[in-house]
């Protein structure tokens, strides 16, 4: 009877209409009926599956998805606001051109090398579409960013992955493997794991192809690797205004390189991959920097507060740069009953069950409340 009064409330807790993604445990792989018109390449094939989506307005803890804690710039708001128009009905600028003047000159670079996409995840698909082909090979780590699997079978393109060594670092084989397109993510994802300037510039050196440098999370980092991009031509790196800039729900990715990777880029991209809401939200956000640093500047202080708490909690920490702590408890159920415990409690956190990182869990930094409410179920939990 108690048995079945839990599965019960576990069914009535869960968000109608929600956007019920798959753990990062389960997986996710077409159905028979999918596949029946699927290229033969894409046999089992297992797409990316974001994080759980509950409905906006729910009272859920959603520390499962790296969003920001934090509002978007009031700034962004009002531009967007004043955006909506009669011109919506008119297509918007095929380069988001303002966007893109506006990113050179917050960084110091010419409008040629900067390009725009509908998120970071786009701009990752360009470079496979610009930069390898059919058979190519293309290098990585892991554990790291799940995107690029399903991108490798996609474009039907080699994936050469090496495992990383003790501390998530990048081993001399990824750093020496001579594919044409090579990804870093740095900050790293999930682990949270940040490589300094000169374990970047190894990698630049002895590649031989593109090396794109996925800088998602490295506002929150101690440096990032701008200043390499006038000196390795084979440098691309990657930033996404969802993190720091708190506007996710926008999908504005940018990429920063020499002038001949930003027009190889752009001659894949789709013809209009901006709409004119996002142009407009990406100008007006990065010409905030008092707000952008207001976000960086509360996630870094709240990511070492959160860190002590779940210390005192038992769980093991890897040194996380990012928005999220990446940390695994020491004793007590699996992660995915833990996840699931969590989850009945109406918070969400992302947790895995493959090796070498089963058992650990990836949980974005919210607020003060969010975090006090996280480790009050925790304690339940565990």
């Amino acid at each position: 009877m108690r048995k079945r009064a839990a599965q019960k409330m576990t069914k009535d807790r869960r968000p109608q209409g929600a956007d019920r993604a798959p753990s990062a445990a389960e997986g996710h792989e077409l159905s028979p009926k999918a596949t029946h018109f699927l290229r033969r390449s894409l046999a089992g094939y297992r797409p990316y599956v974001p994080g759980e989506q509950p409905p906006d307005g729910e009272d859920w803890v959603k520390l499962n998805t790296n969003e920001s804690p934090l509002p978007p710039s009031p700034k962004v708001i009002a531009a967007i606001k004043a955006a909506t128009d009669e011109s919506l009905r008119l297509y918007p600028s095929p380069t988001a051109a303002s966007a893109r003047q506006a990113i050179a000159a917050h960084f110091g670079l010419d409008a040629g090398q900067v390009g725009l996409g509908n998120g970071a995840d786009e701009l990752i698909e360009m470079c496979f579409r610009a930069f390898a082909g059919a058979g190519d090979r293309v290098a990585y780590s892991t554990p790291t960013y799940p995107l690029l699997d399903p991108l490798c079978r996609v474009h039907e393109a080699t994936p050469s992955i090496h495992p990383t060594s003790e501390g998530w670092t990048w081993t001399p084989e990824l750093v020496d493997d001579p594919a044409p397109l090579k990804f870093l993510v740095n900050p790293n994802s999930p682990t949270g794991t940040h490589h300094g300037r000169m374990s970047v510039e190894r990698v630049l050196a002895r590649s031989q192809g593109v090396v794109v440098l996925d800088e998602a999370y490295v506002d929150f980092a101690p440096e990032s690797q701008l200043e390499l991009v006038g000196r390795h031509p084979n440098l691309l790196i990657l930033r996404t205004m969802s993190k720091s800039y708190a506007l996710a729900g926008m999908r504005i990715g940018f990429a920063l390189g020499n002038a001949q990777l930003i027009a190889a880029l752009d001659a894949v991209k789709d013809s209009y991959n901006l709409n004119r809401l996002a142009i407009v939200a990406a100008v007006a956000a990065i010409d905030d920097e008092v707000h952008h640093r207001k976000i960086v500047d509360y996630v870094v202080s709240e990511r070492g507060w959160l860190e002590e708490q779940l210390r005192e909690l038992g769980f093991e920490h890897s040194p996380s740069a990012a928005n999220f702590v990446f940390v695994k408890p020491s004793r007590g159920p699996s992660a995915a009953a833990v996840a699931d415990a969590l989850r009945e409690r109406r918070v969400l956190i992302r947790h895995y069950d493959r090796e070498p990182i089963a058992g650990w869990f990836r949980i974005t930094i919210g607020t003060r409340d969010q975090h006090q409410k996280l480790l009050r179920a925790l304690e339940e939990v565990l």
